[in-house]
């Protein structure tokens, strides 16, 4: 009996062994919903950002809209104000007598004597005529 015995529990114990290990099975389904739950959460916080951009991008881009469409809607339509008129010409006024009598400068004999200068009658290159006084 006694090898009957062992026979019969080492069987059992070969049995019970043999069967599946839920502890591992369940460790791995633990581990696996985890990190999907991990992805889930990682992707609604993507697209929740995505979408929070979209929705400011769009709603910039119609309130710019609206702001344009307000500003020529306020525009001031008034055309240019009219050209103002001339002021009228003032009365010319009369000089007194003694201003009008203006005496010149230079007589009339002396600028005439100046411009009536003859270069030709004297020869620049002839050293006798350098130092000559000028014929007048």
């Amino acid at each position: 009996m006694s090898r009957l015995s062992i026979l019969l529990a080492l069987i059992a114990f070969l049995a019970s062994s043999c069967g599946e290990d839920n502890r591992n099975r369940i460790a791995v389904e633990k581990m696996i919903q985890e990190e999907v739950t991990q992805r889930v959460a990682t992707y609604r916080g993507n697209r929740t950002q995505r979408c929070y951009q979209d929705a400011v991008k769009e709603a910039s881009s119609l309130a710019d809209s609206i702001l344009l469409l307000q500003a020529r809607l306020n525009r001031d339509t008034a055309s240019k104000p009219p050209r103002p008129t001339r002021p009228e010409r003032p009365a010319a006024k009369k000089l007194r007598d003694s201003l009008l009598k203006v005496a010149p400068l230079l007589s009339e004999d002396s600028i005439l004597k100046l411009l009536r200068l003859d270069s030709l009658q004297r020869d620049s290159l002839q050293p006798d005529t350098i130092g000559a006084p000028l014929n007048q």
